[in-house]
């Protein structure tokens, strides 16, 4: 029986889910209601409300997933090395934007996702300053932080201009050029180079 019940919610979150991103399709975050997703989901409010209490924690929801797959491929990226070849790393990061443009794209146009890309950029600068072999070969672990916060961020908004056609180059080239610019950055503050 339990495993029933967990497959049925399950279902019905995916349900919801879908039905949001359907909506948002064609209407901003802000416009979609609770009626409008029950009724596209074709469920009752009740189960609505057994899953969410809102539409902005599907929307929440979804971008957790997101943020939560892209951790995951975070970390089974190597660590050695990092600071001097961050290619891996960002790679991982623009694999995952390359492979949800569509609805990425989406959730920056009907609303903003901010909140998404700021625990992207935590999570990547965290990844960088957890190469502790290399972070301690830092004369200034301060400068090292505004180093890195700079070129994270840098990245992190091209990819969002990139997902939002702002930029026509390929994500990969982007990958490229900032893997070599953080490197060369990075380097500069090295005890021994």
């Amino acid at each position: 029986m339990e495993k029933k019940r967990n497959r049925n919610a399950v279902r019905s979150e995916n349900m919801i889910t879908q039905a949001y991103i359907g909506l948002l399709q064609e209407l901003p975050a802000e416009r979609i209601t609770v009626t409008a997703i029950v009724k596209r989901a074709e469920l009752n409010r009740s189960t609505f409300y057994a899953h969410f209490g809102c539409p902005e924690d599907v929307h929440r929801m979804l971008e957790q997933r997101i943020a939560d797959e892209l951790l995951e491929s975070i970390n089974q990226v190597d660590l050695k090395n990092t600071m001097k070849n961050p290619k891996p790393l960002l790679a991982v990061v623009s694999e995952l934007i390359e492979s949800r443009r569509s609805f990425l794209k989406l959730m920056f146009e009907r609303n903003s996702s901010l909140g998404w890309l700021d625990r992207i950029s935590d999570a990547v600068l965290n990844k960088f300053l957890s190469d502790t072999e290399n972070v301690a070969q830092y004369k200034d672990r301060d400068e090292l932080t505004v180093k890195l916060r700079f070129f994270v961020g840098g990245y992190i908004s091209l990819c969002r201009d990139y997902i939002v056609n702002k930029i026509s180059t390929p994500i990969s080239e982007l990958t490229d050029i900032l893997s070599e610019t953080i490197a060369g950055g990075l380097r500069e503050g090295m005890t021994d180079r």
